[in-house]
């Protein structure tokens, strides 16, 4: 739904992935821009649950788009769980102002996740880890059916990334900057290489270079990401369905 980094890019909204299986769907992130991807795919209704990574606005923005989609919604009030670190509700309705006080967390119903937390969500087994980013964040590795999904979230080089991406079927990887920025800050992002480097290790089948930042191009990074990694390369981009 979104796999621009830190800012939308003229053809990218912000971080959002719909993760559907046997009827379930799971928006993870849905940062500012992807609500309007995500009407194009489906009701915003027909959302099960919603998993944000973090707490920055590339990543949540458009959870107030979200809820106001739920909240005036043609069929009546909907509403829906929203998994995200400690003290994301009280963070995000700090922008709410003039709406009564018990609307948001009655239409997003929030619940606290950590690193080292399994949820259990439909049919999805959801294993959060442990991101390397100046804020928590979580990196899911979400299963189902002996199929796995991992994603980073925002990050830098970790061990505990290694664990997520052990042997997944697909890998979504921050890419946000390239070996020629140079130096660049630590435990914030990865390079692309970082992101091919952290594929190979893990042995993930597929990886997808997402999260790009919009000044780079999207093909360098591929590019450099494969300078470390072995396997296919996948260009994240909207609308991009992928099966596993």
């Amino acid at each position: 739904m979104g796999c621009a980094g830190t800012h939308p890019a003229a053809d990218r909204a912000c971080s959002s992935y719909l993760v559907e299986h046997d009827g379930y769907r799971l928006l993870v992130d849905c940062g500012n821009g992807a609500l309007s991807n995500v009407q194009k795919t489906l009701d915003p209704a027909d959302i099960d649950a919603v998993l944000l990574s973090h707490l920055h606005v590339d990543h949540f923005g458009d959870l107030y788009g979200l809820y106001y989609a739920l909240r005036f919604h043609g069929a009546g009030p909907r509403s829906v769980p929203v998994h995200a670190p400690p003290g994301a509700d009280r963070h995000i309705a700090q922008l709410l102002h003039g709406d009564p006080d018990d609307s948001f967390h009655a239409v997003c119903r929030f619940s606290e996740a950590r690193p080292g937390d399994t949820l259990e969500l439909g049919p999805l087994r959801v294993e959060l880890h442990a991101a390397n980013h100046p804020i928590t964040t979580l990196a899911p590795r979400i299963s189902a059916a002996g199929a796995v999904l991992a994603y980073t979230a925002d990050s830098g080089p970790a061990d505990t990334l290694v664990d997520c991406a052990r042997d997944a079927d697909l890998l979504l990887a921050d890419c946000s900057w390239l070996e020629r920025m140079r130096p660049l800050p630590e435990g914030v992002h990865m390079t692309a290489r970082e992101a091919g480097e952290l594929a190979q290790r893990a042995g993930a089948a597929r990886l997808v270079v997402t999260h790009v930042y919009p000044a780079n191009d999207l093909a360098e990074a591929a590019a450099e990401a494969a300078e470390a990694y072995g396997g296919e390369i996948l260009i994240a981009r909207d609308l991009l369905e992928l099966d596993l």
